[in-house]
């Protein structure tokens, strides 16, 4: 049988290349920077060997995926997924891909010796917790596509352990804001509108373990009577309360002034609780989250806090310390689990762990 012409065999190679770029692995791409994204053969060529990846031995597509693929598979998150996961989720994996595309390698499905050296590559500049995350990112992809898990190996497992052993850490905490610097605190706020809604900002993360999520999405219809006749807040939801199923904190005497004190000089009656005040007044909308720790900083510097002390003031600062106040106080881990929403004993220890406990007095 002849064997086809130089003309023939560069058609048939036209024709296998171009449709190589309907399965793509990384869309938007120039055709000559997709092929090195697909496991090739030396009968690359002529007779496009089935060893291409994209096409099965007859010539038709297979299953993998592109670019729009993995984003459009994210999108299914939504609803389920806080926005702000989804989103971390695809940039740690657009960091993976990217790496994928310069080293020449597949990105999907990722083979688990492409997800080892990926990790032993980033060894020296990525922190352990980051490249945690970014794990569950390219496995999360990998699920919602219906591929091979490729952090269930051995070699990944391995590499993880390489990592923690080699570059050991412990998460940076922000600074607590205990009882004693929450009064300060609140002493150094004003008593115009601004100064009072600071002062209920300040009770109200403190008393109900608020994140800065929590304390910018409280309404004033959260405000509710507890069985004492006491007021209380009711927390919506949070970070491991998806469903929204909420908590209800009880408020001390003090804290319930200061709330009806500020609701009285805005004049709220629905809405956000903790909203921007402009010019003397109130704007019905809620806080963004790094506003609180801008607001939290501006109050620390105003109360003559070192610069040193004011920058690790953040807005989980009034949730840090108000969870060691507890511990001092001897409460037990369960109620503190109680009152601040937490779901793991674990999480909580971390929370304390920075707390100065003296038990021989």
């Amino acid at each position: 049988m002849a064997s086809p012409s130089p003309i023939a065999r560069r058609r048939e190679s036209k024709d296998a290349f171009r449709s190589l770029s309907h399965f793509s692995l990384i869309s938007d791409e120039p055709t000559a920077q997709l092929a090195r994204h697909v496991v090739s053969s030396p009968q690359a060529t002529g007779n496009m060997a089935p060893s291409v990846r994209g096409l099965n031995p007859g010539g038709s597509a297979s299953a993998t995926p592109r670019t729009d693929d993995w984003n459009r598979a994210l999108e299914k998150l939504r609803g389920a997924y806080a926005d702000k996961t989804i989103a971390g989720y695809r940039s740690d994996f657009r960091l993976f891909a990217d790496w994928c595309i310069a080293e020449g390698l597949v990105v999907l499905p990722a083979t688990p010796s492409t997800l080892a050296r990926y990790l032993d590559e980033m060894i020296e500049t990525v922190t352990a917790a980051t490249l945690t995350r970014r794990v569950a990112a390219i496995v999360r992809v990998h699920r919602l596509l219906e591929l091979p898990n490729p952090g269930d190996s051995e070699p990944v497992r391995l590499a993880m352990r390489r990592i923690k052993r080699r570059r050991p850490c412990r998460p940076k905490q922000a600074l607590g804001i205990d009882r004693d610097l929450r009064e300060r605190l609140i002493s150094a706020c004003g008593s115009d509108p601004a100064g009072k809604r600071d002062k209920a900002l300040i009770a109200i993360g403190f008393e109900a373990l608020c994140r800065r999520s929590e304390l910018a999405a409280i309404q004033v219809d959260d405000l509710v009577e507890t069985r004492n006749a006491s007021l209380g807040i009711l927390i919506r939801r949070g970070k491991t309360d998806q469903s929204g199923e909420g908590r209800i904190v009880t408020l001390s005497a003090e804290t319930a002034r200061i709330v009806l004190d500020w609701i009285d000089a805005a004049g709220l009656v629905s809405g956000p609780l903790i909203c921007p005040v402009y010019k003397g007044h109130p704007v019905r909308r809620h806080l963004a989250g790094f506003s609180i720790s801008r607001l939290l900083k501006r109050i620390a510097r105003q109360a003559g806090l070192d610069e040193d002390v004011t920058s690790r003031i953040s807005g989980h600062s009034l949730r840090v310390g108000a969870a060691q106040t507890l511990l001092r106080d001897g409460h037990d881990v369960l109620k503190l689990m109680k009152v601040g929403g937490w779901k793991s004993a674990t999480t909580v220890y971390r929370y304390i762990e920075k707390a100065e406990i003296d038990v021989w007095s």
